[in-house]
């Protein structure tokens, strides 16, 4: 069993290097060739793959149909590398076609022809007021609602440590900027840093959050400080919220980068 898995695994790995040279002809049949020529080259190529694998793995064909789709996921993820090796400048004419048309397609669309940057745009909103809201908290804002909040949904912003103080203010004035600044590059095209920010925004947001949610409820807090039980279900709501939706947001600029990609990397794919 293990000499199959070892045979029909080696023969995979090669089959996935293929998308290497596959990836340079398409670029440069599609840049100069006639859309004819590129579906004739694509449907050789198809026909080419099918019968290596039938060739390399007729002997000892696994019978796990699993195989074949993770077999297509290898090969698809070798693509994957050679998009983020040229995104960042290290290999060059291997998917420029791809990557200019796409980023051109992308950076045409309006924020409202875009519904899921919409929604992250949105959410990112009530987290500027949630940070707002809690960082006024911990100020002593003289304001009714603040100091109902305190009383009756978050009393552990009150701790005499002075540790969610601190956090809170550390929201307020360091993440709510960071917000507004990915609420913007979400909105104008270009903005190649906001992956980055998002990255960074995201990891000292799942840490905070951690810490502040496991501190409120934890047994050492005094009894005084701790959420009170009929306010449990919109403490977790809007703490897990305030954390997934950077995590969310990271994982899609991080994987999804054409809207954001600047005039200089446009220049070099031109």
């Amino acid at each position: 069993m293990s000499v199959l898995n070892a045979s029909a695994g080696t023969a995979v790995f090669f089959l996935s290097l293929l998308s290497v040279p596959l990836c340079y002809s398409f670029n440069h049949l599609i840049t100069t060739q006639s859309i004819e020529t590129v579906l004739m080259a694509a449907a050789s190529v198809v026909v080419i793959l099918s019968h290596l694998a039938r060739v390399l793995l007729k002997r000892k064909a696994p019978t796990d149909p699993l195989f074949y789709v993770y077999a297509l996921y290898a090969l698809l993820s070798v693509v994957n590398l050679i998009i983020g090796l040229e995104q960042d400048g290290i290999i060059d004419g291997f998917m420029t076609f791809y990557l200019k048309q796409n980023v051109q397609c992308e950076q045409m669309k309006s924020l409202f022809q875009r519904p899921v940057d919409l929604f992250f745009v949105l959410s990112l909103i009530v987290d500027t007021v949630f940070s707002v809201l809690r960082g006024l908290v911990v100020l002593d804002c003289p304001a009714d609602w603040c100091r109902d909040y305190v009383l009756n949904y978050e009393p552990y912003l009150k701790d005499p440590t002075a540790y969610p103080a601190v956090q809170m203010l550390v929201n307020m004035l360091y993440s709510a900027p960071c917000v507004i600044m990915m609420m913007y590059g979400l909105c104008v095209p270009g903005c190649d840093w906001l992956p980055d920010l998002s990255l960074v925004h995201a990891g000292a947001m799942a840490q905070a959050q951690f810490c502040h949610t496991g501190a409120s409820l934890h047994t050492r807090t005094p009894v005084t400080y701790r959420i009170p039980s009929e306010r449990l279900l919109f403490f977790f709501t809007f703490n897990l919220f305030y954390a997934l939706v950077p995590q969310v947001l990271s994982y899609r600029c991080i994987t999804r980068p054409a809207f954001f990609i600047s005039k200089t990397q446009h220049n070099r794919t031109d």
